[in-house]
This record gives structure tokens, C-alpha cells and sequence, in this order.
């Protein structure tokens, strides 16, 4: 899967992946940030998509603003800073794909979507995987907000997926099944997100180093109840976690400590692994008894560039 495995891990395996591998919160500039991303500590770079690949997915953007959240939080004045979706290469009328719905972390304040490269990120991932034919396509949508103080301020899942399901019934397309992941302040750090991800029920979820306070838990505990595969991918995120630790983002920190209290023990690693060392914690590898949900712990490096190397991994 090259350098496509946590934010795309559970989307190539349950959408159709193909390939196997071996073996309140602190204010961040993460996943919106313009900064440049460091290179993981293994692996290929960073996915680039062909040429051809770029051309023939297509990219829809459209604006929604959730009842109660601001015209400040939503602004899509310009159509390049609204919610955006991309079409697969030859989409097709008529047809259902499953949907990959990613969310973003806490942008910079007066930062425009358009720049947020979490969006570019991931949409390159995806279109490499297109590319390679490592998976079965998909549509990809990726929401957008503007941070003002808040993180995903009113956002609602469930009323956005209507919202989008009119856009694609605009281009003749059906949604088969969603599949949701989200990074950073995506979710544990205040405000909705994916803390709600359980019901839009679906096939999927993947947290990818999101904050681990109130919100994560009982969402990852609604999500085992319900039976949904669920996917923790961490490296260096400790925001939300009580006692607070001296850092927010170390990594010395034992994640077995939010692990743990969510039903997870450490577990034999699968031979299917992300594209990144995994820290030599006892919960690197861990899943709950039923295995519908999987953690581990990665080594992407230190500090802020080792929460936003998590990314492209």
C-alpha cells in the first residue's frame, strides 16, 4: 500500500484493498496546517498521484453550513474553500460507491480551506491508490471548517451525509455504504466531529491520532457496542487525556492508559500493519476480545511533526 496506511489502512482493507503488507485542548497547527510534513522514519515519501489519475478523478465542492454553527465557522464566500468531494476516475451514473468521509483537525485561525493540507494529503492518497489499483473505488468527501475558537463547531454527520447525498444524486451516484476517519481534533477535543460517528452506522471508522479526551472514549465505546469495526492508529497524541501529561505530544507516553479503560489488551500484531514502525510499547498491537476494535501504536517521530507525519502514513 506504499505510504498509504493509517488514514487509508481501514479504508484499502474494508473498501477493497487488494495488497497486504509484511509483518479543552491545547491550541495545534496540525492537520490544517500549511507547514511542510516531515518524511515518516520508514517507508516510501509521501504518495504523489500520476498525472492521469489527477485528471480523470473529478473534484465537486459545495458549500453547507450545520443548523447553529456560524457564517464565521462555514464561510464559503469562495466556492474553493467549501466542502469538497472527489469522483473516482470513471465514475459512473447509476452506480453506488462506498464513501470515505475524512475529517480534518484544528486548522489555523483565519486559515483558508482551500490550503488545509490534511485535504490535499489524503486526497493524493486516494488517488494513488486509484492509480496503483490497490483499491475498489470510492468517493471521497472531506468537510471543512473554519477554527474560531472551536473544532468542528454544530457539525453533525448525519445531516451532513444528507446534505452530500443530494450532491451526488446531482451526478447520477449513490452511496453503497460510509466508511468515516478523521486526525487530530477530528475528534476528542471538544465540539462533534467524528464524536458522533456511531450514527451515521457505518461500515468503518478509523481515528488517526485524534484527541483521546471524553469525546474519543464514548465514541469508540458506542462504536464497539454497535459492533463497527473501529481503527486506532496513534503515535504522539495525548490532548484530553487526565492527569494531563507535561507534553501534549510525547512519546514516551504508554497509550496501554487510554487503551486499557476502552476494553483493549495487547494482542499478537496481524500481518497486515501500517506503513510505519510501531513504538515497542506492550500496546503497539492491541484489539478488544471480539476484535472489532484494533489499535496500535506508531513511531512517525516526535513532537507536532510526528503528529502530522500520521497523516500520509
Amino acid at each position: 500500500m506504499g505510504n498509504s496506511g493509517a488514514v487509508l489502512l481501514v479504508l484499502a482493507t474494508l473498501v477493497g484493498c487488494a495488497r497486504s503488507n509484511a509483518s479543552a485542548p491545547a491550541q495545534r497547527d496540525a492537520a490544517g496546517s500549511t507547514t511542510a510534513q516531515p518524511t515518516p522514519r520508514s517507508g516510501p515519501a509521501e504518495p504523489k498521484a500520476d498525472a492521469a489519475a489527477v485528471s480523470a478523478s473529478r473534484v465537486l465542492r459545495f458549500a453547507w453550513r450545520p443548523p447553529g454553527g456560524s457564517a464565521a465557522e462555514y464561510e464559503t464566500l469562495d466556492v474553493a474553500d467549501g466542502h469538497r468531494v472527489v469522483l473516482p476516475p470513471g465514475t459512473t451514473r447509476g452506480r453506488a460507491y462506498p464513501v470515505v468521509i475524512a475529517l480534518h483537525g484544528q486548522p489555523k485561525r483565519e486559515q483558508a480551506p482551500r490550503h488545509y493540507r490534511f485535504t490535499e494529503v489524503v486526497t493524493r492518497v486516494a488517488q494513488s491508490l486509484w492509480t496503483r489499483g490497490d483499491s475498489a473505488q470510492f468517493v471521497l468527501a472531506l468537510p471543512a471548517f473554519r477554527f474560531t475558537g472551536a473544532n468542528w463547531p454544530a457539525f453533525d454527520l448525519v445531516l451532513f451525509k444528507k446534505e452530500l447525498e443530494r450532491e451526488l444524486a446531482a451526478e447520477g451516484v449513490q452511496a453503497s455504504r460510509y466508511y468515516v476517519v478523521g486526525h487530530s481534533a477530528a475528534a476528542g477535543c471538544g465540539g462533534l466531529g467524528m464524536n458522533g460517528a456511531h450514527r451515521l452506522e457505518p461500515a468503518a471508522v478509523g481515528f488517526f491520532d485524534t484527541c483521546v479526551g471524553a469525546g474519543f472514549r464514548s465514541e469508540v465505546r458506542a462504536l464497539r457496542k454497535a459492533g463497527i469495526p473501529t481503527l486506532l492508529a496513534y503515535s504522539v497524541e495525548t490532548a484530553g487525556f487526565r492527569p494531563r501529561p507535561p507534553r501534549e505530544y510525547m512519546t514516551s507516553f504508554d497509550f496501554g492508559k487510554v487503551f486499557a479503560p476502552l476494553g483493549l489488551a495487547p494482542s499478537d500484531c496481524p500481518a497486515r500493519l501500517p506503513d510505519a514502525p510501531l513504538r515497542p510499547q506492550p500496546f503497539r498491537c492491541a484489539s478488544d476480545s471480539s476484535g472489532v476494535v484494533r489499535a496500535f501504536v506508531l513511531d512517525t517521530g516526535e513532537g507536532e511533526a510526528g503528529h502530522n507525519a500520521v497523516v500520509p502514513v
